[in-house]
């Protein structure tokens, strides 16, 4: 090219469009060499350098415009957007409506003073030049999307994701505008939709770190955990200083059970944004599932003392004391939570547990039945007419398992009183409780959950029939035992065990793995090494858990098979024949309570609701003896305390056979 070829403002204009910075900005220059004066060019290359970065130079060309033709909006609405990005905000304003009050239609201006608004988080006012740009230009999609992230920023979400809707149709190639859509979704629970426009936006622009981190969200609120991992870490390999993505990884690794993984993704969080609430409190969640609740307690603690308004952290902080044994300030803490969100299902239910556990039970079972609103869905049973406690008058009701075997067999109980209101009772239990639960005075008819929903008037979850009863912790119904083994299982079990008696105590150290609190209840068998060396016992494996099982095989030279077949029924024949049930806390506990047979029951530092607090008895199994850790996880000492127990029953057990 020649200094003396002359290009027009099209001819650079052209360039610039196509990408060509450099040879686009010696178009300009040539243009202005002949025409200095050229507002046109000089606004054209400030926009070419605010494109390269260089705020001062793009500024100072899109003053020479103004200069020269002062009456042109968008050279006034590009210096705006220049101040704006600098933060110049009452300047970039004067800017926006210098233009609009040369053309008070002007689209680009509107929607530049509503991103400027937006940015000081003044939504309501950016809204209103939305939608003046709106009326204006209906096919702006701009407007449209920004709109949308201003009403999503007040949290009127329905209202953003049909902005966001018409932003796609109008652009449906712009990837920004499917990324919004789908993060308004999500913010709207729709994950099922949202996973579709977050794969849309990836289909777009597969680099962009937020389609993929939206998508990995997507598929963790379809619980599709495994499928968003690697999604939510594509996303942070594009954009690894991008502290919202390493909270998003967090609390993903929180939903796998990945507590330690997650601390380290929410302190990265933290160290890239030190004020970010919500890293704080998912990390003080991931320190309370490693058992580390003083370290959990002091990061609720800390932020809340800067924001005392966050209810969520009341709710968790309520958690970390129910662990340390605070119930009564866990009660406070719940009550700060509702207090700011009246509706937290998770909250009214974590405050009935800390209420049980204080034998509160009138106000604990009242509140326990918000449970049914954490549910995704209703149980079945739930759709049938519900019972409220009054005389049934002939009718026909179904009391329905809802939990664990465990509670099945505490809850069952209740069957005689409700049979007592004068109608046909019928219980729903697991298949494998069936026959041990129609052993139950009152069970008239027992159906397995496995079949179809039989034909009743009325219906109770059987954890709801305290409430419905009244029950006090005076009042729990303690005829014991109120569930029978079958006869002639007991029968092959006596004629098996009886030549060469001695002291028979059945072992029970192993819940299912699969239970969220596992950890807290169950003992490696490796840590009961104490009891194998107490004189006079003969111990028997009462597990019914393939792992445990396989445990008792390594350690046949002390502890012997108790069960013939790894079921309930088995297992109550074989407690009916033992002199003592020691277990750990979980289904056998319940069984052997039911069973009125004398029964140990190791619990944890904190244990569940139902055991109350420091008491060595329980109201709910007359037979039963408490024995409870003195340090939390130290089983050591609790088995060495049971061990010389044990002893001494075995000599007085010697003594009394000779």
């Amino acid at each position: 090219m020649t200094a003396t070829a002359c290009f027009t403002v099209a001819d650079a204009l052209a360039c610039h469009r196509a990408g060509r910075l450099e040879e686009a900005e010696w178009m300009y220059g040539s243009v202005l060499e002949r025409d200095p004066g050229n507002p046109d060019a000089w606004h054209l290359m400030g926009r070419l350098a605010w494109q390269r970065g260089d705020a001062r130079a793009a500024a100072a060309r899109v003053l020479q415009a103004i200069r020269y033709r002062p009456a042109v909006p968008a050279y006034h609405t590009s210096l705006g957007e220049i101040l704006a990005a600098q933060h110049r905000h009452p300047e970039a304003a004067a800017c926006y409506r210098e233009a609009l009050r040369r053309d008070p239609q002007y689209v680009p201006a509107l929607v530049g003073l509503g991103n400027l608004l937006a940015s000081q988080e003044l939504y309501r006012e950016a809204c209103t030049y939305y939608w003046q740009a709106i009326r204006l230009r209906p096919e702006c999609a701009e407007a449209f999307c920004n709109l949308g992230n201003a009403l999503r920023a007040q949290g009127e979400v329905e209202e953003a994701v049909a902005c966001y809707r018409e932003a796609c149709v109008l652009r449906p190639e712009n990837a920004a505008n499917a990324v919004n859509l789908a993060a308004g979704l999500i913010q709207a629970q729709q994950h099922a939709e949202a996973e579709q426009w977050a794969r849309r936006a990836v289909g777009l622009r597969p680099d962009l770190c937020e389609g993929l981190s939206n998508l990995a969200v997507a598929l963790q609120g379809q619980q599709r955990l495994t499928e968003a991992e690697p999604f939510a870490r594509q996303a942070l390999e594009r954009a690894p200083g991008a502290a919202h993505l390493h909270l998003n990884l967090g609390s993903l690794l929180l939903e796998l059970g990945r507590f330690a993984e997650a601390e380290a993704e929410l302190r990265r969080a933290l160290r890239i944004r030190p004020d970010y609430p919500q890293a704080a409190n998912n990390l003080a969640v991931a320190l309370h599932q490693q058992d580390r609740n003083d370290e959990a307690s002091a990061w609720c603690e800390e932020l809340l003392h800067s924001l005392p308004q966050f209810g969520e952290v009341w709710a968790n902080l309520g958690i970390v004391r129910q662990a340390q044994g605070r119930n009564r300030e866990a009660i406070l803490c719940f009550d700060e939570a509702l207090r700011r969100g009246p509706e937290d299902h998770k909250s009214h239910v974590c405050r009935s547990l800390s209420l049980l556990a204080e034998g509160r039970f009138a106000e604990g079972f009242e509140e326990y039945e918000w449970r049914w609103k954490m549910l995704p869905e209703a149980p079945r049973a739930r759709s049938l007419p519900a019972w409220d406690g009054s005389a049934l008058a002939g009718r026909t009701i179904l009391l329905w398992a809802e939990q664990g075997l465990g509670d099945t067999l505490q809850f069952a109980r209740y069957a005689p009183l409700v049979a007592a209101r004068g109608g046909h009772v019928m219980v729903e239990a697991q298949d494998c409780l069936v026959s041990l639960v129609g052993s139950i005075d009152g069970a008239g008819e027992v159906v397995a959950q496995s079949g179809e929903l039989p034909r009743c008037d009325l219906q109770a979850p059987l954890l709801s029939l305290p409430r419905l009863l009244g029950t006090t912790v005076d009042t729990i119904p303690g005829a014991i035992p109120y569930v029978y083994a079958e006869a002639a299982r007991v029968r092959a079990y006596r004629a098996r065990w009886e030549p060469g008696r001695g002291f028979r105590v059945g072992l029970v150290w192993a819940g299912s793995p699969r239970h969220v609190s596992d950890r807290l209840r169950s003992i490696p068998l490796s840590r009961m090494a104490a009891l194998r060396n107490v004189a006079g016992v003969e111990w028997h494996s009462l597990q019914v858990e393939e792992h445990a099982r396989e445990e008792a095989r390594r350690e046949a030279g002390w502890l012997h098979p108790g069960l013939d077949e790894p079921d309930a029924d088995s297992l109550a024949a074989a407690m009916s024949c033992l002199d003592l049930v020691i277990t750990v806390d979980t289904m056998p506990a319940h069984l052997a309570g039911a069973l009125g047979r004398p029964v140990w029951v190791l619990l944890a530092h904190v244990p569940d609701w139902r055991w109350q607090i420091a008491e060595e008895d329980s109201p709910w199994y007359p037979t039963m003896r408490l024995f409870r850790q003195q340090r939390a996880g130290d089983w050591e000492e609790l088995v060495e305390r049971i061990a010389g127990e044990v002893g001494r029953l075995a000599s007085d057990f010697r003594r009394r056979d000779r």
